[in-house]
């Protein structure tokens, strides 16, 4: 049979970049509110942009389930494009957070400093935790070599995420994090203008993703041997 042939990473790339465009775009069409006025977007990008790294994060430790029951290097590719992609969108979307909470929440009433105040949120702290282990996940395969471990590895981060993120999210302790000004308005519109941003932006990530899995070293098989022991880096 002929070898398959791998996308252009350089298309995938460019149209990564254009879907990212459209969500800046959208973004900047959200309407301004009562109080925060048109400060709003920068929590609403965020937090489609928070939505699409959760779905990426999942669809990574999805890959690496399957991989480990089907040995198929075209999927370890695909998970390994996740992990290089969502980490570092993680990164990007903790400093967007941290920037957001610091220009938009109401710290008036606190004696403490504001960088102090907005640490002690729960959901901040349980992002920033999450951002540690993604960094130690990222650096993994720097010390392991068998690709099997580093898809359990990507598994058991997932896991370790939802469990800090939703503990944040339902466990008790002081939340300054707002509600939701999307899902709480009864505007149809903002919903659908949300859901565009978000859908825009998992398009860029599993685009530039699949991109990156284009320079994934692939699990080589044998007849000894069903996956070869070696890295896995773009």
């Amino acid at each position: 049979m002929p070898a398959r042939t791998r996308p252009n990473p350089t298309v995938l790339f460019g149209a990564s970049g254009l879907a990212v465009v459209a969500a800046v775009f959208l973004a900047s069409q959200f309407p301004a509110v009562e109080g925060l006025g048109a400060k709003v977007r920068l929590p609403v990008f965020h937090g489609a942009l928070t939505w699409a790294n959760l779905v990426a994060f999942s669809l990574m430790a999805l890959g690496g389930v399957v991989f480990l029951a089907t040995k198929r290097a075209d999927v370890y590719r695909l998970e390994t494009g996740l992990r290089w992609v969502s980490i570092p969108v993680w990164l990007v979307g903790s400093g967007l957070g941290l920037w957001a909470a610091l220009g938009t929440w109401d710290l008036s009433g606190s004696s403490s400093s504001a960088m102090s105040v907005v640490l002690g949120d729960p959901r901040l702290m349980a992002q920033f935790w999450t951002l540690l282990l993604a960094l130690l996940l990222l650096a993994l395969p720097l010390f392991v070599d068998d690709i099997r471990a580093l898809a359990a590895g990507d598994i058991a981060f997932t896991a370790l995420m939802w469990t800090l993120l939703l503990s944040a999210i339902l466990g008790p302790g002081r939340a300054l994090h707002p509600d939701s000004p999307v899902l709480n308005s009864p505007e149809i519109g903002i919903k659908l203008l949300f859901f565009g941003i978000f859908g825009c932006l998992l398009l860029a990530v599993l685009l530039a993703a699949w991109g990156v899995s284009t320079f994934a070293k692939t699990p080589q098989e044998t007849p000894s041997e069903d996956v070869a022991v070696e890295s896995a880096r773009p």
